[in-house]
């Protein structure tokens, strides 16, 4: 056996060694992930919190109104002025 294939073989080893060792510890990590998340609560009782949290009684037309009146005044607030940018770019 040459040298060349020599090397080739060690390096072909200590890269099959290397993805065993590599997979292990995925696996091992996946598996302690598994074990220390929280369990989920089956769909039923997904299902049943969602319901209790929506409103009982229908909302209003003034009051969706007010909502909206609400929601627009805050977007406003968050937008910088156009026209003082423009102001700063021209100027």
């Amino acid at each position: 056996m040459t040298d060349k294939q020599q090397r080739d073989n060690m390096r072909r080893h200590a890269a099959e060694e290397f993805l065993k060792s590599y997979q292990k510890q995925l696996l091992d990590s996946f598996q302690e992930d598994r074990d220390l998340s929280t369990p989920t609560p089956p769909p039923e009782f997904q299902s049943e919190q969602v319901a209790d949290d929506t409103p009982c009684e229908p909302i209003s037309l003034s009051e969706l109104e007010a909502a909206i009146s609400d929601i627009d005044q805050f977007l406003e607030s968050q937008q910088p002025d156009v026209s003082e940018s423009d102001d700063l770019e021209n100027g």
